[in-house]
């Protein structure tokens, strides 16, 4: 299993937001450090909370203070660009970052940047298609290339500066429905599920679970000739991940600030996303009520070790656990989970790193096996 961060990012209208873009990029320079696998940055242009409204320039930034950890744009939101200035500047991107650039694209999940774009509902999903049929056709030739679409026409365009990668990754976000996942198997794009989705939904027609994430990408990928099994691996989960003493000490360090994040998700219409079952009112779904329902990481390093398992167990399995990057706490106790996590956690997920795997292999070498 590969481990990383998944920035939207969410620092608190009353704090600094230039000071929280100088200690993101510290906390991306130590999650390279720690040997943390990828790191995403999201894309927001309203709600007074997520306040990074390009990825590409912050990446660019990131990729200077950084080495080694892939670097994902999660999510450039389609329905709001012109798809040949998105495709020409994450290509550019990818040189920036040496080949590190992961192109992760979503329809835009925040109503309210929906309204600020005026952008009807119903074209989302069809505006993010034919833009990424756009993306996928000028890094496919070196032609110049005409595309007479509903939404986007391209009258003789190429791209001069081609992707620094042969094959670049492509990833697709979802949070309600599966359609992009459906889309991501038969594609072979990476899928990306958000952090607040619950493993398991009871009764709620219509609402998708990680459970039902997971099998409409398997099924998709096979039924398009592809490896199942690779399209998991292939999936990005998202959770709140917090490491400390113990889930008691965990929770009375972040609680506060939890609550406060998630009023606002509650505020933003988001609660009906969260429930388990259909006849729950939208009211009962608080914070408390989530502390109990919803799949977070939070705890001793043995309690998420346990809580990770328990997770890849009940979803069949999938390839990586990203952090929802928060500012709960100061920087010292935010870097002290994560440090937790890459010494403690981390390597039981990994036979690389894990220590007592090796000593086993010397153990059977020795005959002590």
């Amino acid at each position: 299993m590969r481990f990383g961060l998944f920035l939207m990012p969410e620092p608190f209208p009353w704090s600094n937001w230039t000071l929280s873009y100088d200690l993101k990029l510290e906390e991306m320079a130590l999650a390279d450090r720690l040997g943390y696998d990828e790191v995403w940055v999201g894309e927001h242009h309203t709600g007074a909370y997520e306040n990074i409204p390009a990825p590409d320039i912050f990446l660019a930034k990131a990729s200077a203070v950084t080495h080694r950890i892939a670097l994902g744009t999660g999510t450039i939101n389609l329905p709001y660009h012109d798809p040949f200035m998105v495709a020409e500047r994450l290509a550019f991107l990818d040189h920036l970052t040496h080949g590190r650039l992961i192109y992760g694209f979503g329809g835009g999940g925040l109503v309210s940047d929906k309204r600020f774009f005026q952008l009807d509902p119903s074209e989302g999903t069809p505006r993010l298609r034919e833009a990424l049929d756009i993306i996928e056709a000028l890094y496919a030739s070196t032609d110049y290339i005409n595309f007479d679409g509903k939404f986007w026409n391209l009258n003789h365009k190429r791209i001069q500066v081609r992707p620094y990668q042969e094959f670049p990754q492509f990833a697709i976000a979802g949070m309600s429905g599966v359609h992009n996942f459906d889309l991501c198997g038969s594609r072979g794009y990476s899928a990306l599920s958000i952090y607040f989705t619950p493993a398991r939904i009871e009764s709620n027609p219509g609402m998708p679970d990680l459970r039902s994430q997971g099998a409409a990408l398997a099924e998709a990928a096979q039924q398009s000739g592809r490896d199942p099994e690779q399209a998991r691996r292939d999936w990005r989960i998202c959770r709140e991940v917090y490491v400390s003493d113990s889930k008691d000490a965990a929770m009375s360090e972040i609680r506060e600030s939890l609550r406060q994040s998630y009023d606002y998700l509650f505020k933003i219409g988001l609660a009906p996303l969260m429930k388990r079952d259909a006849a729950m009112p939208d009211a009962e779904v608080t914070f408390d009520w989530m502390v109990e329902n919803i799949p977070w990481i939070i705890g001793s390093p043995a309690e998420c070790r346990a809580q990770i398992n328990d997770l890849h167990d009940d979803l069949g399995g999938f390839g990586t656990l990203l952090f929802n990057s928060r500012e709960w706490v100061t920087s010292d106790r935010w870097n002290r989970s994560l440090e937790l996590f890459a010494r403690y956690v981390a390597p039981h997920f990994s036979r690389r790193d894990d220590q007592r795997f090796r000593t086993e292999l010397a153990d059977d070498a020795l005959g002590g096996g």
